[in-house]
């Protein structure tokens, strides 16, 4: 049976401003998809939906009004996408850490429960871990075995411009990004940086490149050999880019020297997949 609709609700007790909430349905009426605010405090804001595309499916923009993750913050998005919907999240900038002096630790939750036959696309921008911040990010994805899925993930090494650079200086970071089919793991992905020894070996793992990202496509009739497309063409500068695939699920592996060619990264996974997955084409995505 479709799992039933249970918005997260505003706890009294939280401090204004220290947990942002967001949590929304996603359901077809009319002949498309439109998104409900269910319940939500600030520094998130509600300010609608937009059809990019001009067909059914809806643009969300995450909009949380703060400048970013201080001391013990938290923020929680919740999505519920009912049978056949159709639905498009993404943010509106990056997702700022700063530093915690006390030792607290700043959280970002992301959970998406899509049903059957609905179909998420999901592209955040980056998250950016300043120097002595500590970061826990936790994005969930529970999957009807018939819905599909596109969705990314991109941590930078930090304020890597900034004066004489701050690469890879947090204190700590987790970071999970997990799909599941029902209760069905199918994809986990977590980084666990929470010493300074650990932190110190990124740079090494990530082979001196200065953003990470991870791109999953999922479908229930997932073409065979789409993956290959992504091999095609010309090879982006300053981009390490790497292709699997298990069954339905692709993942896609990124390392980039700069922002903007994991950007371009990610896009060309998403104009490869998009078409197999959702049935049309790739194109910006407007966020003004």
């Amino acid at each position: 049976m479709p799992r039933s609709f249970q918005p997260v609700e505003v706890d009294p007790n939280w401090i204004v401003g220290k947990y942002a909430l967001m949590s929304v349905q996603a359901r077809p009426r009319a002949g498309r998809t439109e998104i409900e605010p269910h319940s939500w405090r600030i520094p998130f804001q509600w300010q609608g939906f937009h059809y990019q595309d001009h067909d059914d499916e809806p643009f969300m923009l995450m909009v949380n009004s703060s400048g970013g993750f201080v001391e013990g913050d938290v923020s929680h998005f919740h999505a519920h996408l009912e049978p056949k919907a159709r639905a498009l999240f993404t943010t509106t900038a990056s997702s700022k850490f700063y530093k915690c002096l006390n030792e607290e630790t700043s959280q970002e939750l992301v959970d998406f429960y899509v049903g059957p036959e609905a179909t998420l696309e999901y592209l955040p921008d980056e998250a950016i871990p300043f120097a002595r911040s500590r970061t826990e990010r936790i994005t969930r994805v529970v999957l009807d075995e018939s819905a599909r899925l596109f969705a990314t993930d991109m941590i930078s090494a930090g304020r890597v411009h900034h004066g004489a650079g701050e690469a890879f200086l947090f204190d700590s970071l987790f970071s999970e990004f997990d799909i599941r089919i029902g209760d069905r793991p199918l994809f986990t992905d977590r980084l666990i940086a929470d010493t300074a020894q650990r932190v110190a070996a990124l740079s090494r793992l990530w082979q001196g490149c200065t953003q990470m990202a991870t791109v999953v496509a999922y479908a229930p009739d997932l073409p065979e050999g789409v993956e290959a497309t992504l091999n095609d063409g010309d090879a982006l500068d300053g981009v390490k880019m790497g292709v699997s695939r298990l069954g339905r699920l692709v993942v896609v592996r990124i390392l980039a020297a700069e922002t903007w060619q994991a950007h371009e990264a990610i896009f060309r996974a998403w104009t490869c997949l998009r078409p197999a997955v959702v049935g049309k084409k790739a194109r910006a995505i407007r966020k003004c």
